[in-house]
């Protein structure tokens, strides 16, 4: 077993420290947040994840898991040093490095004269940064006056794969674990710390591993805008885009996954991703159009509850409009670039009044928003719905499926995720608006 420190307790670096805790290692967990590092401390966890609370206490309970705001305690402790912090997107689409570069300054003031560190990129970063690190922490010790800096180091890109709500059983039950190191005797040792989940393993360059998880996270991204766009063209012509994807589907080669209609994609990756990879491939001198469509067709799908409401009711001042779910999808509390954002905040524009239910994301779509006026928050999802004039459905947690469809008497129901059965929305609505 290995002594790890994983330098962020975001939910990347959160769940993978825990799991690893699991597995056996000895954990240390960094952040400078102080509060979240003491709330860690008392053994609460700061995310919504399936899973993580039990493994979490298992961690904790065995003394498995440690947390500090001490830059040294961690390199100290550490044979491995996991990078997860964050890399928002730019203005222009590009990835924000600077905490990653924060990070290994810090990392390398407190690497001594006979250190041996393996730095692991678990942070999704462009292609080059791995190279670009290297070289980075080298200068540093150099000018720190460590002896024969390039020996103290090796750098390792090992991205991550996890689905948020299902992000343990993913790290548990892997489809593959990608490493990527120009050492390959440093990747085999970051290959060892998964040894008990037997997974399949990809050892490749250091750019070929950044580069696996834009490709992957943009291709799946790509998915879903197709489905998306044939959903419009089918909605016109009177086909069935749910039986499309399933008749697509049922081809091997294509398979079903990340083939639903609905109002698009969201979350901390895909959207950042496919946007650095947009921003990657220009600098490079390519122009990746079929990208770019990627994201204008996400852009534009999320705004279809909010013209179709316009179609069938007229102008949405002071009209009342529910909304059911706001996390970007169901199983977690992430916000971050959910659909349900752009629907909101365009009906307070249109003067709409906005009723808002989630299971466990209220708070943090309440921070994410630019105005709260004429938006409130409801405790139980049929709050003000006997009043309301529409309801939209845009996260299909598990309460939502099978609700009382008499209390949408009267409503336009708009259904962002195709879930419910028109010909049962119909006894009760005044109209029934889905997807294709």
């Amino acid at each position: 077993m290995a002594n790890i420190s994983v330098i962020g307790t975001g939910y990347v670096g959160l769940v993978s420290g825990i799991c690893f805790a699991y597995l056996g290692h000895d954990v240390l967990g960094l952040d400078l947040d102080r509060e979240k590092i003491e709330q860690l401390k008392n053994g609460s966890l700061p995310i919504f994840e399936p899973e993580l609370d039990r493994i979490f206490s298992y961690a904790m309970d065995y003394k498995k898991i440690s947390f500090t705001t001490d830059y040294s305690k961690a390199v100290e402790f550490a044979d491995f040093i996991f990078i997860a912090v964050g890399t928002p997107p730019k203005a222009d689409g590009s990835a924000d490095l600077s905490f990653v570069a924060s990070a290994y300054k810090e990392i390398c003031r407190y690497i001594r004269d006979n250190d041996y560190k393996i730095i692991v990129n678990k942070s999704t970063v462009p292609v080059g940064t791995g190279r670009w690190a290297r070289q980075f922490a080298v200068e540093i010790l150099g000018k720190r006056g460590i002896k024969e800096p390039e020996e103290r180091l090796d750098i390792v890109s090992n991205p991550e794969f996890l689905r948020e709500g299902k992000a343990v059983y993913d790290f548990m039950n892997p489809d593959r674990v990608v490493i990527g190191s120009d050492n390959r005797d440093a990747a085999w040792r970051v290959a060892s710390l998964y040894e008990k989940v037997n997974p399949t393993l990809l050892v490749a360059d250091i750019a070929t591993a950044e580069m696996i998880k834009y490709a992957s996270n943009s291709f799946l991204a790509a998915k879903i805008s197709f489905i998306n766009e044939i959903a419009n063209i089918c909605e016109r012509l009177g086909a069935d885009v749910d039986v499309v994807s399933r008749g697509l589907g049922l081809d091997h080669r294509i398979s079903p996954y990340f083939l639903k209609a609905g109002l698009g994609f969201g979350g901390s990756c895909f959207p950042k991703d496919v946007s650095a990879l947009i921003s990657i491939a220009r600098q490079s001198g390519v122009e990746p159009k079929m990208l770019v469509s990627v994201m204008e067709v996400n852009a534009l799908q999320r705004l279809r509850p909010v013209e179709a409401l316009k179609e069938r009711l007229g102008q949405l001042d002071g009209r009342s409009i529910v909304i059911w779910g706001l996390a970007f999808k169901p199983g977690t509390d992430d916000v971050r670039e959910s659909p349900a954002i752009s629907i909101t905040e365009a009906l307070l524009d249109e003067g709409a009044i906005v009723y808002a239910h989630d299971p466990v994301a209220k708070d943090n779509f309440k921070r994410s928003l630019k105005s709260v006026e004429n938006l409130i928050f409801i405790d139980d999802k049929y709050d003000n719905l006997e009043h309301a004039d529409a309801l939209i459905l845009v996260t299909e947690w598990q309460e939502y499926y099978d609700p009382d469809f008499s209390r949408f008497s009267g409503k336009v129901i708009f259904d962002g995720r195709n879930l419910w059965k028109k010909e049962v929305v119909l006894r009760y609505a005044r109209d029934y608006i889905r997807i294709g």
